[in-house]
């Protein structure tokens, strides 16, 4: 063999390893899954958590074991403002809490229009204009940009918020004179229930129930979702439907991480949260019909207040922060698109 065929067989030899060497690289047999961080502040077997087991399978499944999703409950990773910070680090890749909760975040004030009081019929609406609103959607892209944390699915119908509280019932705006109530810092809820003469008292959710059996707050504002499985019940024992916000759930993710991943896989968890959230929708409704019992099985009144005071008492609340926290005549296009049969 010559020098000349020598040398050439030895650079096929070559080429063929380097070949097969990079098909084992890109392909490795039982490859170890990438996992990834889902938390959440709701407590453990409640809706939120089993909304999040089937986020679990589905991405699970659908991604032929590429990822591996570790839920975390009864916020082991932190409170919602703790949660925000570790997206935006990249240390927790996906959060599932109160979508509205963006609005803490720079670039995501315009988020706290949905807090203005009977903003929305029902969730069903919340859910369909929120999901498909171009407004909505620029507030999820400037929140990402801005912030490093993005909304990538708005599923998940709650519970409206109501008023729970150690001393009622609450029938009437003026009932609300005077309580030290829990409220999420956000100027629109805060606005609302200072309007009703309350004295507000910011706290994280994992304080309310502290809070509620010491005294320290007359009551707190959430619905059935995040109120019975905590067992807030046991220590305040009014219940007053005042539905004056329906909300839903969020599914958040480190912005970090997502402009990583290829489209086949942003639509791959978009999916997953479309499915987790119909779960959430399901338990809450089942919760719902069930709450009242459970609530009255525990001592506590229920009672459904005058909705039509309180929306008079509150009407033009959302004033104040129109072209400030939220582009001018956003709250009327929002029910403009809710207009007709």
């Amino acid at each position: 063999m010559s020098s000349g065929e020598d040398d050439m067989r030895r650079m096929m030899l070559s080429i063929a390893l380097v070949a097969a060497m990079l098909v084992g690289w890109t392909e490795p047999a039982g490859a170890e899954p990438q996992t990834v961080k889902m938390a959440t502040i709701a407590v453990h077997d409640s809706p939120w958590h089993k909304a999040l087991l089937r986020f679990k399978d589905v991405v699970e499944t659908e991604s032929e074991g590429r990822y591996a999703v570790d839920v975390y409950t009864d916020g082991q990773l932190g409170d919602i403002a703790q949660l925000l910070s570790a997206m935006q680090l990249g240390t927790v890749e996906f959060s599932y809490f109160g979508l509205s909760s963006i609005s803490f975040v720079r670039g995501g004030e315009a988020m706290s229009v949905t807090y203005v009081p009977y903003l929305f019929k029902n969730a069903e609406q919340a859910e369909r204009i929120i999901n498909s609103a171009p407004e909505f959607q620029q507030i999820f892209d400037d929140v990402a940009e801005s912030a490093g944390v993005r909304v990538f699915g708005a599923w998940g119908q709650r519970s409206p918020r109501a008023l729970q509280t150690t001393r009622g019932p609450i029938v009437k705006p003026e009932d609300v004179a005077g309580l030290r109530l829990r409220i999420p810092a956000i100027p629109v809820l805060k606005a609302t229930f200072e309007e009703l003469g309350a004295q507000i008292t910011p706290m994280g959710m994992l304080e309310i129930y502290n809070a509620l059996s010491r005294g320290t707050i007359d009551g707190q504002d959430n619905g059935f979702d995040l109120s019975i499985p905590p067992k807030f019940h046991e220590a305040a024992k009014y219940w007053s439907a005042t539905d004056h916000v329906q909300e839903l759930v969020g599914f958040f993710v480190s912005e970090r991480f997502w402009s990583d991943l290829s489209e086949e896989d942003q639509a791959l968890f978009a999916k997953a949260s479309k499915e987790a959230g119909a779960v959430t929708t399901e338990l809450t409704r089942k919760l719902h019909d069930e709450a009242i019992g459970i609530l009255e099985a525990a001592g506590v009144t229920y009672v459904v207040p005058d909705r039509e005071a309180f929306r008079q008492a509150l009407a033009g609340i959302e004033d104040q922060f129109d072209g400030e926290l939220w582009d001018e005549g956003f709250a009327d296009r929002i029910r403009k698109l809710q207009e007709g049969p």
